[in-house]
C-alpha cells in the first residue's frame, strides 16, 4: 500500500501545484470519502495544505441532514474545517442530483477560494461504470471513467475548478477493510444498492463476475483513454487561438487522430463556443467531425448552440446568436465573458471593437472573454489525467 499512496499522493501534489487558498474534499460519510478524507489529512502533513470538508445535505433520505451532521462533527474533531451544503430536490433522479452536488461543490470552492475538489471514487466505481456503459454501444476507451482529473462539469459555476479522484487505483472493499482496522465506522446508504438504480443492479452483476479480469480490462481501458486524452491536450494547446472577442480559431489540417478524438475534440470546442456544460448529442457532433476534417462546412452550420465554419485549413466558431444567454449571472455573460472589474490588468474589449462574426452573441457593455481560459483549463485536466492513469495502471 505504501507505493500506492506515494502515488496518491503524487496526484494531489501535481493536481495542486499552483493553486492558492484550500483544497476542498468532498465526504458524504460513506467509507470511500473517509478513506479520501484520512489520505487527504496525510497528503497535508508534509504539502502544509488547508483541507476544506464539503458535505451534502441533499435531502433525498430522512437520514441526510444527520448524516450531514455526523461528517461535520467528525471534521472538526479533527481540527478541520468544514462547511455543510443544502440541497432541496424538486426533481428526485440520480442525474438531477449530481449535478446539482456539483454545482454546490463548484460554488462553495469558488467561496472559499479554492480550485481543487477532491472526490472519493474507486476502483470498484470505475469497474461498475464501465460495465454500465458497455451495456449501450460504446468504445472500450469511450466507456471508461471516472478519470483521475478532470474539470468541474458544471459551467460557468464550475470555472477554474479542477476535480480529482486520488482513490481510483484502490478497491472499495480494501478500503472498508483499512477503516476497520482503524476502529473508524462510516456510513451505509442503503439507495446505493437498491435494484431500482441502475448503479444498484450493476453491482450485483459485478459480484458474479471474475473481478480480476474487470479489472484487467479497466486497466486497458484507462490505458487507451490516456492515449486520447493527451493527444487532445496537445490539440488544445498547440492548434487552437482564441481572439480577444472571443472568435474560436482551430487548425484543422493533417490531425492524425482517431474519427473517436477528432468527436472529442470537436465537441469540446463546441462547448467552448456555446458557453455550455454539455454537448450536444454524441451521434451528431461525429457527423459533424466527419465533415470538419473533410475540409467543410463551407458555409456556417450551427450545433450545440455554436456555429462552425471550415475556411482553408482553419476551422471558425461562434456562439450561435439565436440561442445566447444575454444577461449577466454571476459576473458571467452567456458562460463565455466576465465584465470589466472581473479581472484586473487585462485588456477589456468594447462592444463596437468586436468582429461581425461575434458582434451579435456578445455582450454590449465592455467584457474580456473567458473562452481561453476554459481550454487551457480543459487542457491542463487531460494531461493530468492522462498523466496519472499511466501512473495508476502501472504493474497492474
Amino acid at each position: 500500500m505504501q507505493r500506492l499512496d506515494h502515488h496518491n499522493h503524487q496526484l494531489l501534489d501535481a493536481v495542486t501545484a499552483g493553486s492558492k487558498g484550500p483544497v476542498c474534499v468532498a465526504v458524504s460519510g460513506g467509507s470511500d470519502s473517509l478513506s479520501l478524507l484520512n489520505l487527504a489529512e496525510a497528503w497535508t502533513e508534509k504539502s502544509r495544505r488547508e483541507l476544506l470538508v464539503l458535505t451534502i445535505d441533499h435531502g433525498l433520505r430522512p437520514e441526510a441532514a444527520d448524516e450531514a451532521c455526523w461528517v461535520a462533527d467528525l471534521a472538526r474533531s479533527r481540527g478541520i474545517r468544514v462547511e455543510i451544503l443544502t440541497w432541496s430536490p424538486d426533481k428526485r433522479s440520480q442525474n438531477a442530483a449530481r449535478q446539482a452536488r456539483h454545482s454546490l461543490l463548484a460554488e462553495a470552492a469558488r467561496r472559499a477560494g479554492a480550485s481543487v475538489v477532491l472526490l472519493g471514487h474507486t476502483l470498484t466505481d470505475v469497474v461498475e461504470t464501465l460495465l454500465m456503459r458497455l451495456m449501450r454501444p460504446a468504445r472500450l476507451a469511450g466507456a471508461v471513467g471516472p478519470q483521475p482529473v478532470s474539470v468541474s462539469p458544471v459551467w460557468p459555476q464550475g470555472r477554474g475548478i479542477m476535480l480529482a479522484r486520488p482513490l481510483l487505483n484502490l478497491r472499495r472493499e480494501d478500503l472498508a477493510t483499512d477503516l476497520r482496522g482503524q476502529g473508524q465506522s462510516w456510513i451505509n446508504d442503503p439507495s446505493n444498492d437498491a435494484d431500482y438504480y441502475e448503479r444498484g443492479r450493476i453491482r450485483k452483476l459485478v459480484n458474479a463476475l471474475d473481478p480480476a479480469r474487470l479489472e484487467r480490462i479497466c486497466f486497458d481501458a484507462m490505458r487507451l483513454r490516456a492515449i486520447e486524452d493527451l493527444q487532445l491536450s496537445r490539440f488544445l494547446t498547440n492548434r487552437v487561438r482564441v481572439d480577444q472577442s472571443g472568435l474560436i480559431e482551430a487548425n484543422v489540417q493533417h490531425i492524425e487522430a482517431s474519427p473517436a478524438v477528432r468527436a472529442r475534440f470537436l465537441d469540446i470546442l463546441l462547448q467552448a463556443a456555446s458557453g455550455a456544460s454539455q454537448g450536444a448529442a454524441a451521434p451528431s457532433v461525429s457527423a459533424l467531425a466527419e465533415t470538419v476534417f473533410d475540409d467543410g462546412p463551407k458555409s456556417r452550420v450551427t450545433l450545440g448552440g455554436a456555429w462552425v465554419q471550415r475556411r482553408g485549413n482553419s476551422l471558425l466558431m461562434g456562439r450561435d446568436p439565436g440561442e445566447a444567454r444575454k444577461g449577466w449571472t454571476g459576473g458571467v455573460w452567456d458562460g463565455r465573458y466576465v465584465g470589466r472589474g472581473a479581472v484586473a490588468d487585462i485588456p477589456v474589449l468594447q462592444a463596437s471593437d468586436l468582429p461581425f462574426l461575434v458582434r451579435d452573441s456578445a455582450p454590449d457593455e465592455p467584457a474580456r472573454e473567458i473562452i481561453s481560459d476554459r481550454l487551457v483549463h480543459w487542457s491542463r485536466a487531460l494531461m493530468l489525467s492522462a498523466r496519472f492513469s499511466a501512473v495508476m495502471t502501472l504493474d497492474r
